[in-house]
């Protein structure tokens, strides 16, 4: 593994056009352009994922559900979805599984494998919710175990709302530990993770990184990780849509900064995906998600 060396992963299928909805999926495409065009990452190659194979997605997914997302079906399974069912927005979940897998393999050679999309954590094994149809950590935590079936892997989820999926999924698993830190009283339905953090409305940085570091303290005791599947939901930004906390652009840079140090000090890879972001300024998502790559290319 080369220390301090990120392989990035992204496909032209992340991108969707959904004119008018709140979730911004054309986001991938503009984070794609960001990063080409800065100096530091612009000569940087930019690896191409597989589409996840059926059998990648029965790891977590029930064979009924499936049949019914390939259908394209409304069903009591895929209903709670509140994206369209159409077929390119089930081929780019394919691809977004298949960018997680990805950088989790890369992560023999490098350190960080960073997915420019991906974090779909509330998908369920049975059912959609959310803006997720397809559990992508989950699938990669378990196809990683047909190779490696005594690792250990940490999920930090910062996004703002819990990962209530993986935290189903995994609930029963002691080789996976979950942890997931967002707005307590927003959506979803909680389920019960390793670690949950509730956090308060307004919460600012100071509060929230230091609430942060206590917790990554506690998992270093609490669980010998050999990965770490760092959820990077850009949406805690103090003006973002959807939620009520106040953390600025530098504070969530910060955030992903302790998140690798944290990795480091470790000395285990980390796979990061994107998960949500819907600021008030469609732009501010796309840095906020730049920032993170920097936070993890940086020497």
């Amino acid at each position: 593994m080369a220390s301090n060396a990120l392989a990035l992963i992204y496909h032209s299928s992340y991108n969707l056009e959904l004119p008018g909805h709140v979730f911004p999926a054309h986001k991938y495409s503009h984070l794609y352009n960001r990063v080409k065009r800065d100096p530091v990452f612009a000569s940087r190659d930019i690896l191409l994922p597989k589409k996840a194979d059926d059998a990648e997605l029965e790891l977590v997914h029930t064979k009924e559900y499936l049949d019914d997302l390939f259908g394209y079906e409304h069903t009591a399974r895929t209903m709670y979805s509140e994206l369209p069912l159409n077929r390119s927005i089930v081929e780019s979940f394919m691809y977004g599984v298949g960018g997680t897998i990805y950088a989790s393999e890369l992560c023999d050679k490098h350190q960080f494998g960073f997915n420019m999309g991906g974090g779909y954590h509330h998908s369920f094994p049975d059912k959609a919710e959310g803006f997720c149809y397809l559990n992508d950590v989950a699938i990669a935590i378990r196809k990683q175990r047909e190779t490696k079936p005594n690792q250990n892997a940490l999920i930090i989820d910062l996004d703002l709302h819990q990962g209530n999926g993986n935290s189903y999924i995994f609930q029963h698993d002691d080789k996976v530990y979950t942890f997931s830190m967002h707005q307590g009283n927003l959506y979803p339905k909680k389920e019960i993770s390793n670690l949950d953090v509730n956090l308060e409305p307004n919460t600012k940085d100071d509060e929230y990184l230091s609430i942060l570091d206590t917790s990554l303290k506690q998992i270093r005791k609490d669980f010998d990780a050999n990965i770490i599947y760092y959820v990077a939901g850009a949406d805690p930004y103090e003006d973002d849509s959807l939620g009520e906390l106040k953390v600025s652009m530098n504070g969530l840079k910060e955030r992903d900064r302790m998140v690798r140090k944290f990795a480091e000090s470790l000395n285990i890879p980390c796979v990061v995906t994107l998960a949500g972001g819907y600021a008030r300024d469609f732009r501010d998502t796309v840095e906020i998600h730049f920032n993170t790559i920097t936070a993890f290319g940086e020497k």
